[in-house]
């Protein structure tokens, strides 16, 4: 799903970990959810089933603009059709509010994932031939480049300071659409 907010914000849902994204579980499913969670843990034989209605029950995603703090619900009816919710305090519209509702519960601390692509010819669809795209709850600077062995320098100078820091779960690095660096906390614990 792509959509602009009204202040111009433009929101794009065509991957995963998105720290403006969350879902929304009815209060009336809560008790249903955790009796999913009981059957799971209980080795079921339909676990692909269970693991579908807890899908279900999460159905209506959530967005909240990171520019504004608009938020932006799927319609239950219509899910193609987002409700907009502005901030408002005491009745004052559009104050200074919290934009980053729908983070992780880690905060900054969750770990994320570090990708970066280089082409040797620039794109068309892009000012530069190299880019570094954390997916992550901290702000980076100077993820792009025209030069690759400046690219390369801080794709790795960030694998080795993020992983230090425990902020990334697996990072990858592609060089014309082919994969030279994979990297997976779960194949290295």
């Amino acid at each position: 799903m792509h959509f602009l907010c009204k202040c111009g914000y433009r929101f794009h849902d065509s991957t995963d970990c998105i720290s403006y994204k969350g879902r929304i579980i009815a209060d009336q499913d809560w008790n249903e959810f955790w009796d999913c969670i009981d059957k799971i843990e209980k080795s079921h034989e339909n676990n692909h089933a269970i693991y579908e209605r807890i899908d279900d029950l999460f159905h209506l995603n959530l967005y909240q603009c990171p520019s504004c703090g608009r938020v932006f619900i799927e319609n239950p009816e219509n899910i193609s059709q987002l409700i907009r919710f502005t901030p408002c305090l005491e009745g004052e519209p559009e104050p200074d509010v919290n934009k980053r509702l729908l983070i992780s519960s880690h905060g900054e601390k969750w770990k994320g994932h570090l990708y970066a692509d280089w082409y040797d010819e620039k794109p068309e669809w892009c000012d530069c031939r190299g880019m570094i795209y954390p997916t992550l709850n901290i702000q980076l600077d100077d993820l792009t480049f025209d030069d690759y062995e400046s690219f390369e320098n801080r794709f790795y100078e960030l694998f080795e300071h993020l992983k230090g820091l425990r902020l990334i779960s697996y990072a990858i690095l592609n060089v014309n659409r082919k994969r030279t660096f994979m990297w997976s906390e779960k194949n290295n614990e």
